[in-house]
């Protein structure tokens, strides 16, 4: 898992470096909602992308090391268990994030390639339509991988009630993945047969109401096991 790491951040550098040598001076840094250049600015801001990809690369390493050290002392098997199955998902949600940043950049790359090279006559490709299916996908693939995570501070659905005992956390978590999944489903659909910015539009607003969704049902199952205590 830590070579696909590298290699996707050694590749991002080596294909952005590439295209920045062919590039003039100023580039196209922003489109509009209508995908038209709105600002310019030096080629180096198109370094950024894999700045923020070796940035990701390294931050997920430590903490998936302290459940790795956290399974090597813990004496009981269900918990040394929960520890690198926390380990996994995070090695797993890592490289999902780094896909989905690669691909963004190879998309940027060549949107802003075109925009400069006009004359070339190269395919338009809709970076919002391209965006809202990459959303879509990686919600679809973290939700997949929900239910397998532990009571932790660092991956999953994380809420004081969540987290109240495992019964919260495996029940929220589980319920979550389903309405990522859905969410995720909903974006990846919407963008194929919508163009433009209404396409990620649609895409966002899936994801960002199935939070509210999540956390009504994960207080209504922490009410009920406060219920059961009383």
């Amino acid at each position: 898992m830590k070579k696909i790491k590298w290699i996707l951040c050694i590749l991002t550098v080596i294909i952005s470096l590439g295209m920045i040598f062919v590039l003039p001076d100023t580039v196209p840094i922003h489109f509009d909602i209508n995908g038209n250049v709105d600002r310019w600015g030096e080629k180096a801001e198109l370094l950024m992308m894999p700045i923020i990809l070796i940035v990701c690369a390294i931050g997920f390493e430590p903490l998936k090391k302290s459940y790795v050290k956290k399974a090597e002392i813990c004496e009981d098997e269900k918990e040394k268990a929960g520890h690198l199955s926390n380990a996994k998902v995070l090695d797993i949600t890592g490289i999902i994030t780094l896909i989905l940043f690669f691909v963004i950049n190879i998309i940027t790359l060549y949107t802003v390639y075109i925009a400069v090279y006009p004359d070339k006559n190269l395919p338009y490709i809709d970076i919002f339509k391209i965006i809202g299916i990459l959303m879509g996908i990686t919600f679809i693939a973290l939700g997949n991988y929900m239910p397998k995570t532990r009571n932790n501070r660092h991956i999953g659905f994380r809420l004081s009630w969540t987290r109240y005992n495992d019964t919260t956390w495996n029940k929220s978590n589980r319920f979550a993945s389903y309405v990522m999944m859905i969410a995720g489903v909903i974006a990846v659909i919407s963008s194929i047969f919508i163009k433009g910015v209404l396409s990620s539009f649609i895409s966002v607003v899936a994801i960002i109401a199935a939070l509210p969704i999540i956390t009504i049902y994960a207080y209504m199952v922490y009410h009920s096991e406060k219920k059961k205590e009383q």
